[in-house]
């Protein structure tokens, strides 16, 4: 039971300090009014560019999201485990009644928790957008936007794998923060792309067991490094 509790304890200080840093300000509140404000004042034939075609504000607000949410999230996790691990943090928590996996686990679901939070307000906002202008989404529409949530969640669980992964495994947060950019985020896309390229249209649902299959299985790994390392 104390274990229990120091683990929900823990979690839970996780959760408030990602809830508070800047990062998760940005995230929370800038991104959303940088991207519905670039929808509103960006040409069409700009946005057309970026989406090949016309685009809602839910959309755009997609895609946007999309391109830095992994990346963000993997990088929040890495850095934030290399940044107490060099600080002698974790030399507090061993003598402590609490297993070391916990500490990444807490971490990493504080991350994931906040960044998808953070997803479905800025979604949240381009439907608003999309409602004041006249053109709600359609239940089509809607569907869609649901499979690209699910989607994203799917790269977000295997970012903040990556991170918990990368983070155990680097000494500096450079080596980190190289690993996550150059490596781990190809790897967090790796199960959609037989649905990208359209080469297995119907197994979605398939590919995003697969990445949660894929982001335990890192996370796991991250954990068995993090027991035997020494601080």
């Amino acid at each position: 039971m104390a274990t229990r509790s120091a683990t929900a304890l823990l979690l839970r200080d996780e959760l408030v300090g990602f809830a508070k840093s800047r990062v998760m300000i940005v995230l929370w509140i800038v991104l959303p009014l940088l991207a519905v404000g670039g929808y509103l004042l960006l040409p069409d034939r700009a946005i057309r560019g970026i989406a090949g075609g016309s685009m809602s504000a839910t959309a755009f607000m997609s895609v946007i999201i999309s391109s830095v949410a992994g990346t963000v999230a993997a990088l929040m996790v890495a850095v934030d485990i290399v940044a107490e691990r060099n600080r002698k943090v974790y030399e507090l928590f061993v003598i402590r009644p609490i297993r070391r996996e916990a500490i990444l686990w807490s971490k990493v679901l504080a991350v994931f928790t906040c960044v998808t939070v953070a997803c479905i307000v800025s979604l949240g906002v381009g439907i608003a957008v999309d409602a004041i202008n006249g053109s709600p989404p359609s239940g089509e529409m809607l569907h869609d936007l649901v499979r690209a949530l699910v989607s994203l969640v799917g790269v977000l669980a295997i970012s903040v794998g990556v991170g918990a992964l990368f983070g155990v495994v680097s000494r500096s947060i450079l080596v980190a923060v190289i690993l996550v950019l150059y490596v781990g985020q190809n790897l967090a896309v790796v199960p959609m792309l037989p649905i990208y390229l359209g080469v297995l249209p119907d197994l979605f649902w398939l590919m995003m067991v697969f990445s949660g299959v894929l982001a335990g299985v890192l996370i796991y790994i991250a954990g068995l490094v993090f027991r035997r390392i020494e601080f």
